[in-house]
């Protein structure tokens, strides 16, 4: 695992990774979004964003009066087609991110696919990859979300 804070090509920092009971969710500061580490055979799902051009973790951003959790596995649905699987919480991500300058933090969940699942690309995303969290991080992958996968496989 790398030292934090770790910073990717724009600016933007992964300060911490905080392991936490899901019930203190709503105690902590604003969560806006979720992300998901789905693992299958010791790999890792990556999904290559349409608008920042690399591998990323799927997940993003909460609708209003929506839970961590239930955005977490709408947006895994949405952009991988994979749905109805169970999620476990795993821990909050602390960010520090340049476009706006702003202190963000996401909840980070992780769910253990048994079989491949058919994945069906969405409009935000380009393909798939399984990523193996001991391979290096390519120059075309989100170093900030291949830490976050590494540490919570």
């Amino acid at each position: 695992m790398a030292r934090l804070p770790l910073r990717d090509r724009t600016g933007n920092l992964l300060v911490a990774v905080r392991r936490v009971a899901e019930s203190e969710l709503p105690r902590l500061v604003p969560l806006p979004a979720a992300l998901v580490v789905a693992v299958h055979a010791g790999a890792v799902l990556m999904l290559f964003d349409r608008r920042r051009r690399q591998w990323e973790l799927p997940g993003g951003m909460r609708e209003p009066g929506e839970r961590c959790r239930e955005a977490a596995a709408r947006e895994l649905g949405e952009e991988t087609g994979i749905h109805g699987v169970p999620l476990t919480f795993a821990a909050v991500a602390e960010f520090d991110l340049v476009a706006p300058a702003r202190r963000e933090f996401l909840a980070v969940y992780r769910t253990e696919l048994v079989t491949a699942p058919r994945l069906v690309p969405s409009e935000e995303g380009l393909g798939f990859r399984w990523w193996p969290p001991r391979e290096p991080v390519e120059a075309d992958m989100s170093p900030l979300d291949a830490e976050l996968a590494a540490r919570v496989t």
